[in-house]
């Protein structure tokens, strides 16, 4: 956000952003960004959110400083002012907040406004302005039978009730899954009807219920066609998934309950969703599935134990393994490994849960396994470079990754890693042109992606910072290693070999003189190495840099120093949360949080949250906000 904030303001020109689908933001992160990118807007810029509800954003702080124009879908929409109003008429007082949640429900639509005020005041239990107002029963069910019923034929109820289990529907879904050859007309008919169903905007004809109709239309669906929502959710998952959507085909067959079929299709979308830079969107499937899932389906596990390693939540990639290694499965893998053995060895090699001596064995099994055609051949021969690193054999190491980066399909960021290391080992025999060109590559085809929250890439920005250095950049190989370290908290034991890259960081810190930074990041790989002993010469490799660093001189805690605890605390202090909230958001306690902050408040050489932020964002931790200087200062803890 504050890069988007930064080319806004380069714009120079009055200019409108839109954002679509706010109501998808959940995470708390996205919108404490989304906020503070409004409080920055240069002038002559405005935003334009389309929502179906009210995020949770700071509105009320924008309307009350009159920055905020809000416009309904119709205009006879009510707002919150006119639905308490309402339903004052109808002799119910409703608070702020449940008028609020009345309005999103009902989409400011004044009857079932008017109608759900009726019913609480007929009976004081009855919901209103609470999550639980719907079309599915009460007063809003019985308009809208009354309302409906009479203009729909038998086979229009059919393919409103069957279609109302889909967000959004387009002439080919709804056919499917209505089983309806003329389901496209009928639609068109029923919501140029004005029938609470809207049209999209866009070139293909698409669209919308409105929630209390579709809370009607599931409610009916379920009278006349019991037990039929899993059937028909398999329906559009088919569908989508012969039009090659493959993200709606897993929504749908999630939705279904047929865990088995939706394990299939997340299995064979992992790896290419995962190199997309999707990994926030495999985390939400992995959530539907049990260890009796994963159990039955082995193949899946092992990807959801290689995206946890990556994402930095070694407990998760640990509790993964362990299924892994206690199934078997002689189906065909959905996820392109030549076997489910195939796929746990490469899984071992990656964990290096036995040791460098099993990990060659097992990367050098998965590499037989993988044909040259497969899309697992790259990892595969990754995990065997790295195994032969851990063994001392640079040479055959290098041989390895340059077939792997040769093996990789064309896209995306296969084989980042592989150059990565590559540049690794050049600049170990002192090959500086060859890590040059590896790194800028390695560097390429993350960018490409946008491929940042894993920790592989710590090693991409290690080996760029030191070949800037090298070339007497300075600046470049400072920003390379802030970049790393912003990366480092994801770091851990689950994935070991994660040590090559906090040595490469290591000897960056050391060649500018910041005996101090290298210091953290061995530290980093020491502990990793308590958890994971018999990784070969990467232990020797450790000692051998600590060594140097003790040699180096004393120096006085510097940001480099940071640990990744209070890497994760440090963007929260640029936002209103006081040290409680933070400590919420981070499931620890707010004294943890505080000793944290005083912690960073030293290595920063400040006194204060609001120089904490100016020097973060002045040494590059922070992406600035433009045209302000942290104007709007947090509360005071």
């Amino acid at each position: 956000m504050p890069r988007l904030a930064s080319e806004l303001h380069r714009w120079r020109r009055p200019g409108v952003l839109v954002l679509d689908d706010v109501h998808r933001l959940e995470d708390r992160t996205c919108l404490d960004a989304l906020a503070s990118l409004l409080g920055h807007l240069p002038p002559g810029f405005r935003v334009v959110m389309a929502s179906r509800t009210t995020p949770d954003l700071p509105v009320a702080r924008l309307r009350a400083n009159r920055a905020l124009l809000e416009i309904r879908k119709d205009d006879l929409a009510f707002d919150v002012p006119e639905a308490e109003a309402l339903a004052a008429a109808a002799g119910l007082r409703l608070s702020r907040d449940q008028a609020r949640v009345l309005v999103e429900r009902t989409e400011g639509w004044a009857a079932a406004i008017y109608l759900a005020a009726l019913a609480h005041k007929r009976d004081a239990t009855h919901p209103v302005g609470a999550e639980e107002v719907s079309g599915r029963d009460g007063y809003v069910a019985e308009y809208l039978r009354s309302e409906l019923r009479p203009m729909l034929d038998d086979l229009d109820v059919t393919l409103l009730t069957r279609t109302s289990i889909v967000d959004v529907l387009e002439p080919g879904i709804a056919e499917a899954v209505s089983a309806l050859p003329d389901a496209t007309a009928r639609l068109r008919r029923l919501a140029h009807a004005n029938l609470l169903i809207g049209e999209l905007p866009g070139g293909a004809p698409s669209y919308r219920y409105h929630h209390l109709l579709r809370d009607y239309l599931e409610a009916e669906l379920e009278r006349r066609e019991p037990g039929a929502r899993a059937e028909l959710h398999q329906r559009a998952s088919s569908w989508y998934l012969d039009v090659g959507r493959t993200e709606l085909a897993i929504e749908h067959s999630i939705a279904s309950g047929d865990t088995d079929a939706a394990a299939i299709l997340v299995e064979g979308a992992s790896l290419q969703t995962y190199l997309l830079g999707h990994g926030d969107r495999l985390t939400r499937w992995f959530r539907a599935f049990d260890d009796e899932a994963f159990t039955r389906r082995p193949t899946l596990a092992v990807g959801v134990a290689m995206v946890f390693a990556l994402s930095g939540r070694p407990d998760e990639a640990e509790r993964m393994a362990d299924i892994v290694e206690r199934s078997s499965f002689d189906g065909v893998p959905a996820n392109g490994s030549a076997s489910f053995e195939s796929a746990r060895s490469m899984l071992r090699a990656t964990m290096v849960r036995h040791g460098a001596t099993d990990a060659f064995q097992n990367a050098a099994a998965a590499v037989a396994a993988e044909p040259a055609a497969s899309p697992w051949r790259t990892l595969s021969l990754e995990v065997l470079a790295q195994s032969l690193l851990m063994l001392g054999d640079a040479a055959a190491a290098d041989t390895a990754l340059a077939e792997a980066v040769d093996a990789a399909p064309p896209g995306g960021s296969y084989a980042f890693y592989a150059l990565a290391l590559q540049a690794s080992i050049a600049m170990g025999r002192g090959d500086w042109e060859r890590a040059a060109e590896h790194a800028r590559e390695s560097h390429r085809r993350i960018e490409r992606v946008q491929l940042g929250a894993a920790a592989s890439t710590v090693l991409v920005h290690a080996v760029a910072a030191r070949v800037a250095i090298h070339h007497g950049d300075l600046a470049h190989g400072r920003e390379e290693l802030v970049h790393a370290q912003l990366v480092r908290p994801l770091a851990s034991h689950a994935l070991p070999t994660v040590i090559v890259a906090l040595l490469e960081v290591a000897r960056a810190y050391l060649a500018i003189a910041d005996p101090a930074g290298a210091g953290s990041a061995v530290a980093e790989a020491e502990r990793i190495l308590q958890r994971r002993p018999n990784l070969g010469v990467l232990a020797e490799q450790v000692a051998e840099i600590r060594g140097r660093v003790h040699g180096a001189s004393e120096t006085l805690a510097l940001p480099s120093t940071l640990t990744p605890a209070e890497l994760r605390v440090l963007p929260m202090l640029s936002t209103h949360l006081m040290f409680e909230e933070i400590a919420d958001r981070l499931h620890v306690s707010k004294h943890t949080v505080k000793a944290q902050v005083v912690s960073i408040y030293g290595k920063l050489g400040v006194s204060s949250r609001g120089e904490a932020v100016d020097r973060a964002i002045e040494i590059g931790l922070l992406e600035p906000f433009p045209g302000l200087r942290f104007a709007g200062r947090p509360r005071r803890d």
